[in-house]
């Protein structure tokens, strides 16, 4: 079954679509991903920081870890280009590209924090909050992704 699944043309082929669809497999992973981190830190690591200070604190640490491991996925899952390639350039691009899920989702906060702050409080209410502000970006990141961070080494 699962080999049935992967041999699907939106997991082989290179179209838009099937990048897109690639996107939003590997965007689920790295929401998991991040999710877990975002846990840990939220309610582990800073626990004893107040909020929302511990919030910031928690987005910047798991947004610094999962930059690293979705550009490495992106790379080789989204787009099919190998893994060690790409340069420092390249890395840079897609740093800065990835300050969206930096910089909208600390925005985000912040209204939540002015309107209803206990949604930091409550583990469901949070890891509810961290999907949503996710799923809304990810779109946005995959053609920035296709028009700006790997363009050179799709062209090649």
């Amino acid at each position: 079954m699962l080999e049935k699944f992967r041999n699907l043309k939106l997991f082989e082929g290179d179209s838009a679509y099937s990048q897109l669809f690639r996107t939003y497999i590997v965007g689920a992973f790295n929401l998991v991903f991040g999710l877990g981190t975002s846990y840990i830190f939220q309610f582990f690591v800073f626990n004893l920081i107040e909020i929302p200070l511990r919030t910031y604190l928690t987005n910047i640490f798991s947004f610094s870890i999962g930059v690293i491991v979705s550009y490495f996925l992106s790379r080789r899952i989204i787009f099919k280009l190998p893994m060690n390639e790409g340069g420092f350039k390249e890395f840079v691009k897609f740093f800065i590209t990835n300050l969206i899920n930096l910089v909208i989702p600390l925005f985000i906060w912040y209204l939540i924090d002015l309107i209803r702050p206990s949604i930091q409080d409550n583990e469901a209410e949070f890891l509810m909050a961290i999907i949503l502000i996710n799923g809304f970006i990810l779109p946005i990141k995959y053609l920035i992704y296709k028009l700006f961070v790997f363009k050179d080494s799709l062209n090649n």
